[in-house]
């Protein structure tokens, strides 16, 4: 017997999130949006809560949330303000693999995360290869006593507002396991430089700017040692995965509340009945809860697969993402037809909806990706052949 009662800890995560997206996020995701601006002021406020230290070990001062939480807070979170979800899910996968390192310059890092609310950027997509984070083209060259770095980090989530970036590279090394080396940089690392270049359809306010690297950084911010960046990544992957999908799920359940709140109200001028009474609109919203439905339970199959065999769980979670990006777009685009001439309203938060859904199929390995890696995964072939 499947079991989807949450334990009281998973609970209490959830609980926690779901109420800083209700009083934090929620009345101010419709001006982030209208302007672009980065949230600034909902991690000022979301660090008191707790919920960047997410995934920080409780043993560290963290609130130490598993892979079933976490996905379930993001989503929380992500229904009322799609853009602060994205930039903490990115940030949490980043603390739950300085976690697993351990150096002293990681443990200085997760300090400065928990008593003054600094925040983490990934810096993986790179022009030309985009979501393929196995094989970054930017390369360190050790040097005595560091290394340097010269190259062009895209689509970093929060660059620009950010307190470190936690960056890739590839040493060139033939055995693709000992190829990667991780960096973690200080925003103020001479030769790192943000440019502004992220005015996007959706998920206006998450400032995925792009990074310019052409920097010279010590031996000590080489966290877990030249080659060691595959087996942290592990450590790292279904935070991020899971994270993106978990998004994707709570602008799904975004848009559907709106149409069902609307469907619910609405009363017909010619027949005085409301929408509800018409069938074709009742088959339009079993669409779209079935949809939510199902997008719900892959999430929460991933998170448990990740928590309980984190080698194991990159099919579950490919699949999660892609069944999670989907039913964002589906269900948002029925709601718009449920909704008709309110959601097209810029005043109502549909159409907002309706443009973060496209996010999830270009973020993180994008729907093409995807079901080729599913389709690889399926047929017992290297998620890496060609």
């Amino acid at each position: 017997m499947v079991d989807f009662t949450l334990d009281p800890h998973q609970q209490d995560i959830v609980d926690q999130a779901r109420a800083a997206a209700k009083r934090i996020l929620a009345p101010r995701a419709a001006e982030h949006d209208r302007t672009g601006e980065f949230p600034a002021a909902n991690f000022t406020d979301l660090e008191e809560t707790g919920l960047l230290g997410l995934l920080i070990p409780s043993e560290h001062g963290g609130l130490g949330a598993d892979m079933v939480g976490y996905a379930l807070a993001i989503a929380e979170l992500a229904e009322a303000c799609g853009s602060t979800a994205l930039v903490l899910a990115m940030h949490c996968g980043a603390t739950r693999l300085l976690s697993a390192a351990g150096d002293e310059t990681s443990r200085e890092v997760l300090t400065g995360v928990l008593t003054r609310g600094e925040l983490i950027s990934w810096g993986f997509s790179e022009p030309g290869t985009g979501g393929n984070i196995l094989n970054p083209r930017l390369r360190a060259v050790p040097h005595e006593g560091g290394f340097g770095l010269s190259g062009t980090k895209a689509f970093c989530t929060g660059a620009g507002h950010v307190d470190h970036y936690l960056v890739n590279t590839n040493s060139g090394e033939p055995d693709f396991r000992r190829a990667q080396s991780m960096f973690l940089l200080p925003a103020d690392t001479p030769g790192l430089t943000v440019k502004e270049t992220w005015d996007a359809m959706g998920m206006r306010a998450n400032s995925a700017n792009t990074v310019l690297l052409d920097c010279s950084v010590p031996d000590r911010l080489c966290v877990g040692g030249p080659g060691g960046g595959m087996p942290l990544l592990g450590h790292a992957l279904p935070a991020l995965v899971l994270g993106l999908a978990a998004a994707s799920l709570g602008v799904a359940r975004a848009a559907y509340g709106f149409a069902t709140t609307h469907v619910g109200a609405r009363v017909h001028a010619d027949t005085g009945a409301n929408l509800a009474a018409y069938q074709g609109v009742r088959f339009q919203v079993a669409e779209m809860t079935t949809t939510v439905h199902a997008a719900h339970l892959a999430l929460l199959h991933a998170a448990a697969t990740a928590e309980a065999d984190p080698m194991e769980a990159l099919p579950a979670m490919n699949m999660a993402k892609y069944l999670c990006n989907t039913a964002a777009i589906a269900v948002a685009d029925t709601a718009m037809q449920v909704t008709g001439g309110q959601g097209f309203l810029r005043s109502n938060p549909m159409e907002r909806h309706y443009r973060d859904a496209r996010a999830g199929a270009v973020m993180g390995a994008n729907l093409g990706a995807l079901r080729d890696l599913i389709g690889k995964a399926a047929l017992g072939m290297d998620i890496r052949s060609t």
